[in-house]
C-alpha cells in the first residue's frame, strides 16, 4: 500500500492577533485543498482582546467578555489547536517543540506575543503588576479594590497614603489608557462606597519629554493635558528605579509612598523567540523583509510583536499594535498561499490609518485618515474600531453593553480573591 502525497504542514504559533487572524485567513484560503495540514499552537484556550485589559483591571468590562475561546472559534473550519507552550524552536531540523511533544513544519509563523521589559527596576518583582494578560487584569483589579478595603480602616491620612498611592511606570498606551481608567473607577465607583478615605493620588511616570511616544505631537500633547485634566499627576524624564513593599524610588526625586506600582515601560520579544540564531533589533523582535519573510529561511513568517519591519519612508518599525497585526496577518496568509500555488508574493506597506488612545470611559483623542477628534465622540470611535476586529458577535455586544452599563450604574466593586 503507497502512501499518499505528503501534505504541506503550517505551524502558527501565538493565540493572539497576529496567530488568530492568520490562520483564519488560511483556512478561508485553503479550506477546500486536502494537500494541506494547518495548526495553531497556542498557550491559552482563548483568543484575548487585549486593547481592553485596561477596562477589565478597573471594573469596567467583565472579564470573560474580552476572551473568545479559540475551539469556539473554530467550529467546523479546518484547522487543528494544540493548547501548549512552545518551549524551543529549532530552524536547522524546521520542529518547534511543546510541552505535548514536537511537531515538524514546512511553513511556520512567530506570533507568540511579547514580555513585559522588567530590566532597570530594581527590588522584590513580585509586588510589581504588570498588564499582559488576562489574569494580570484580574489581579490588578482585586488589588485596587483591597488597597480601598485596607485604607478605609485607616483613620489617619497619612497611614492611608500608601494603600491610596497609585504609581504607574511607562506613559505609552498601555500606561496613559490605564491611568485614565483608574482615575475613573476610583473617583465615580469607590470613592463614594469608602467613606473614610480621604484621598488619592495617580502618578504616571515617564522616560523621555512626552507620554505616547511616536503619537502625532499635538495629539500627545492633548493626551497629556486630559490627564492632568482628569487629576493624574505626570511626571515626564523620569524613571522608577527602585520597589519595596511600600514605597517606589523615582530616580532623583525620592521615595513614593505607595503599595502599587504598575510596570508599564514596554516590551521585549520571548525567551523562545529571542533565542532564535537570527537578524533581532533591541527587542528581539525578528527582522523580517518587505514580505514578512525572515531573510535567508524559507517558509519562516513573522509578524507582530514578533517582527521588526521597517518603513523606508519613515525608518521607523511598525508599531506592535492590534490594528498592525491583523493587516500582517492578512500578508501572511496570502503569502504563504502565493508560495504554495507558485505566484508572487505580496509585500506588506504600513499605513497609519489612525490614531486612538482611549482616557476614560467618557473621553478619548483620534486623529483618524486626517481629521483629530477629542471627547465623547473619539471616544466611541475608540470603541468602534476596536470592537470591530472583536472576534464573536456575544463578546462584542457584552463589551459594549458592559461600558454602557458602567457609565449609567458605576463599575463592579466586588474583592474576588485570586490566589
Amino acid at each position: 500500500m503507497t502512501a499518499g502525497p505528503k501534505k504541506a504542514r503550517i505551524l502558527v504559533l501565538g493565540g493572539g492577533f497576529g496567530g488568530v487572524y492568520t490562520t483564519l485567513h488560511l483556512e478561508r484560503a485553503l479550506r477546500r485543498d486536502p494537500g494541506v495540514e494547518l495548526t495553531l499552537v497556542s498557550e491559552e484556550n482563548f483568543f484575548l482582546f487585549t486593547p481592553f485589559l485596561h477596562e477589565v483591571a478597573t471594573g469596567g468590562i467583565e472579564t470573560r467578555h474580552i476572551a473568545h475561546p479559540i475551539r469556539k472559534l473554530r467550529g467546523r473550519k479546518r484547522f487543528s489547536f494544540l493548547l501548549g507552550e512552545v518551549q524551543a524552536i529549532d530552524l536547522a531540523a524546521k520542529q518547534v517543540h511543546t510541552d505535548h511533544g514536537s511537531l515538524g513544519y514546512d511553513f511556520l509563523v512567530l506570533a507568540l506575543g511579547s514580555a513585559t521589559r522588567m530590566d532597570g527596576l530594581e527590588g522584590p518583582k513580585e509586588t510589581v503588576f504588570t498588564l499582559k494578560s488576562l489574569r494580570d487584569g484580574i489581579l490588578l483589579r482585586n488589588h485596587i479594590i483591597e488597597m480601598f478595603e485596607r485604607a478605609d480602616a485607616e483613620p489617619e491620612l497619612e497611614r492611608q497614603r500608601p494603600y491610596t498611592t497609585f504609581v504607574i511606570a511607562g506613559g505609552g498606551y498601555t500606561g496613559v489608557q490605564l491611568a485614565a481608567e483608574m482615575r475613573d473607577f476610583i473617583r465615580h465607583s469607590l470613592l463614594k462606597h469608602y467613606r473614610q478615605v480621604k484621598g488619592y493620588h495617580i502618578l504616571l511616570v515617564q522616560d523621555g519629554d512626552s507620554i505616547l511616544a511616536g503619537m502625532e505631537r499635538g495629539l500627545a500633547e492633548a493626551a497629556h493635558r486630559t490627564l492632568v485634566s482628569l487629576g493624574v499627576e505626570v511626571r515626564l524624564g523620569a524613571r522608577v528605579t527602585r520597589v519595596a513593599a511600600d514605597w517606589a524610588e523615582v530616580e532623583g526625586q525620592g521615595r513614593v509612598p505607595t503599595r502599587t506600582l504598575v510596570w508599564a515601560t514596554g516590551v521585549v520579544a520571548r525567551p523562545v523567540v529571542a533565542a532564535l540564531p537570527l537578524p533581532q533589533d533591541e527587542s528581539g523582535r525578528i527582522v523580517v523583509n518587505d514580505f514578512l519573510e525572515v531573510p535567508g529561511q524559507e517558509g519562516l513568517y513573522a509578524l507582530g510583536d514578533n517582527a521588526c519591519l521597517t518603513d523606508p519612508q519613515t525608518g521607523q518599525a511598525a508599531p506592535p499594535r492590534a490594528h498592525v497585526a491583523v493587516r500582517q496577518a492578512r500578508v501572511v496568509a496570502a503569502n504563504i498561499v502565493a508560495k504554495l500555488r507558485g505566484r508572487p508574493p505580496r509585500p506588506f506597506r504600513y499605513s497609519l490609518g489612525g490614531e486612538l488612545v482611549a482616557l476614560g470611559s467618557r473621553s478619548a483623542v483620534a486623529h483618524v485618515y486626517g481629521w483629530r477628534v477629542r471627547g465623547l465622540l473619539a471616544r466611541l470611535i475608540w470603541l468602534v474600531g476596536y470592537t470591530a476586529i472583536m472576534k464573536g458577535r456575544y463578546n462584542r455586544l457584552r463589551v459594549v453593553l458592559d461600558w454602557l452599563l458602567a457609565l449609567i450604574f458605576g463599575r463592579d466593586s466586588t474583592l474576588l480573591r485570586v490566589r
